[in-house]
């Protein structure tokens, strides 16, 4: 039996010094937070709950996020009151258990009822579960979530050998936001009171026989040998139930299904698999799930050690004309599921069939994958590590690896249900290195940390396609003096290089021969309005105003300041805005075209980056930070959509 409390809402959000929280529990009142008391709501981030409140000022206008950076050198406490009910079922159920849930605390800190702190946790990668069975029972009746300082030099530059904290690393700075360092609760945020056998995040999985068009389902629980769990499916013209014992994998066949699309006109055929444990009151979970068929060939012409990259799904071989996603803001944790839907919406609209969720961030939330299902989009994730230019493998210790294994079966059994999901990896850009940093192969599969990647997937999710890293093969870039030698796989870029001119750029991808490409940019401007609206018009009346939009623009954009031309002060902002975003649009449905042409011989062409996280005046994007396609987009989307 499990009753849950949702705990979302408006909770109490209180900043101290350093360990102040602390002190106070011990003295009481004498004590004086340094900012005081403001209402936050749950899910949701401290700089949203200030900026509401008036504490701090809104970080996407010009560069005021500085203003705000104060706010990763306090501790910060979320309060609220216990529900009086929980104490009410404990004492019906005196052999159960009151856990407290949370499936993001972003990042380290403590977790206390009343005045006693029953936890602490670290690390925003995995859901947090705290018993507080005894606190409950000695009368606590409220609830603090308390936050330490984050981790510090997680940004773009600098050693993965030495990066050890499970956060999401871009907040601290890339080329495409500057630095947001989110702490937060990320949801769902549930209360729970758990009586009998326990049946948490089961793995459930499908296949799909295209030739006569039947389903199965495979479970996979974490329960004992003796353990009896009842299985039902039920979906269109499917109502299958049958009873198993022990963890499994149970496979359980579904007879004639209907077939997830990709992209589909209309609706998708969603099927239930609720699994429960065959127990009075058994605990029971439900997850909704659909029926295809991926499987992958060798690329037309392919090296013999090249990974296959042709995607066939359903029995087509798709191109797969895709984006790379990052999270929608900053304080990922305050985004919305309208704001998803918009996005996604859109990417739906211009005929992309593929996301890359990229390794710099974090695990995306079930509302991206619930609409990645509905919409047909399919999705390549990878785990939360990425590339730093200073060096670029992960730490080899065994508690790396292990830490790298728990990761990796949480995202399985948090997600592994979604027909959209068709792919896992590592992370972005690793590589195995002796003394260089240019000259680098990816990373190996020996490699302790990708050994327990691949050993985790292996054992939980074996049907759906691991690759160690994103790029791969024996080159991780497109080199034009390399084509023609069968070295260029799975290869990242160009961003701006090769691209002086148009001819230069045409025939660059004329002489292409990567089997995949799984990162392309080019820079554009983001609209006039959009410049305006955040502060990023220079006073061109103004003497220095020409001086000073270096500054102002480097905020967000400094990487690719220095590699396009940008605005000098002659003629109009806007005739350049326009000149921007057109190269930005030429440039990418050239390469996008002269790729997809290339097909069977190549498996699809993923461009960096889809939408802006932060306010740009320049970046490689397709939507805008409301998420409105920029003319890159529209350009790719006639490419896109013309695909077979």
């Amino acid at each position: 039996m499990r009753i849950r409390w949702d705990l979302s809402g408006v909770w109490q959000l209180t900043g101290w010094r350093q360990y102040d929280w602390e002190r106070a529990i011990a003295f009481g009142s004498d004590v004086t937070p340094d900012v005081d008391p403001v209402e936050a709501m749950v899910p949701g981030s401290v700089r949203r709950a200030l900026v509401a409140a008036g504490v701090v000022p809104d970080p996407y206008h010009a560069r005021r996020s500085r203003e705000s950076e104060w706010l990763e050198h306090r501790h910060w406490t979320f309060s609220r009151p216990l529900s009086g009910d929980v104490g009410a079922e404990l004492e019906r159920h005196p052999a159960a258990r009151v856990v407290m849930r949370a499936e993001v605390l972003d990042h380290a800190g403590s977790v206390l009822a009343g005045d006693r702190v029953v936890r602490e946790f670290a690390g925003a990668m995995t859901p947090v579960e705290v018993d507080l069975t005894d606190a409950v029972r000695a009368g606590a009746t409220t609830l603090s979530i308390a936050f330490t300082e984050p981790p510090q030099g997680l940004g773009q530059i600098g050693r993965t050998s030495r990066m050890r904290a499970w956060k999401a690393r871009f907040g601290y700075g890339w080329d495409w936001t500057p630095r947001m360092v989110q702490t937060g609760i990320g949801g769902p945020v549930t209360l729970e009171l758990r009586d009998g056998t326990p049946l948490t995040d089961p793995v459930v999985t499908t296949e799909f026989d295209e030739r006569d068009q039947a389903g199965s389902v495979t479970v996979r629980a974490d329960v004992g040998a003796a353990v009896r769990l009842r299985v039902a499916v039920m979906g269109p013209g499917a109502g299958v139930t049958t009873t198993v014992t022990g963890p499994g994998p149970h496979r359980v066949p579904v007879g004639r299904v209907e077939p997830w699309l990709l992209r589909p006109a209309g609706g998708q055929p969603f099927y239930d698999v609720t699994v429960t444990v065959d127990e009075p009151d058994g605990d029971s979970v439900t997850r909704r799930v659909g029926f295809r068929s991926v499987r992958w060939m060798a690329a037309d012409g392919a090296p013999a050690d090249a990974e296959p990259w042709i995607c066939v799904v359903n029995g087509s071989p798709t191109f797969l004309a895709g984006v790379n996603w990052v999270p929608i803001r900053p304080d990922y944790v305050d985004v919305t599921e309208d704001d998803y839907r918009l996005r996604l919406e859109a990417y739906r609209d211009l005929g992309v069939r593929l996301l890359r969720v990229w390794g710099g961030a974090a695990l995306e939330s079930e509302h991206f994958y619930d609409l990645c299902d509905e919409l047909g989009l399919l999705v390549w994730q990878e785990l939360p590590l990425s590339s730093s230019a200073l060096d670029n493998t992960p730490p080899s210790d065994e508690r790396f690896a292990a830490e790298v294994a728990e990761i990796a079966a949480s995202y399985v059994r948090r997600r592994a249900h979604h027909p959209s999901l068709i792919m896992w990896d590592t992370g972005n850009e690793l590589t195995d290195e002796a003394g260089q940093v240019l000259d680098v192969v990816p990373l190996s599969a020996d490699h302790p940390a990708a050994a327990a990647a691949a050993a985790t997937f292996g054992e939980l999710d074996p049907a759906r396609r691991f690759v160690v890293t994103s790029p791969s093969g024996p080159s991780i870039w497109g080199v034009p003096e390399n084509a023609g030698k069968g070295v260029h796989h799975d290869v990242h870029g160009p961003w701006e290089q090769f691209a002086e001119n148009e001819q230069q750029w045409r025939q660059y991808w004329e002489s292409d021969d990567a089997l995949m490409r799984s990162e392309v940019g080019v820079c554009g401007a983001s609209p006039l309005d959009l410049l305006a609206e955040f502060g990023l018009v220079p006073d061109q009346a103004a003497e220095a105003g020409r001086a000073g939009i270096d500054d102002l623009w480097a905020h967000s954009s400094a990487w690719w300041l220095r590699h396009v031309e940008h605005w000098d002060g002659s003629g109009t902002l806007a005739e350049w805005v326009d000149r921007s975003q057109h190269r930005q649009a030429d440039y990418l449905a050239v390469a996008a075209q002269l790729t997809a042409d290339r097909f069977p011989g190549v498996g699809g062409f993923i461009v960096w980056l889809g939408h802006d996280t932060f306010p740009c005046a320049l970046s490689l994007s397709l939507l805008d930070f409301h998420g409105r396609p920029k003319p890159a987009a529209t350009a790719l989307g006639k490419v896109f959509r013309g695909l077979p």
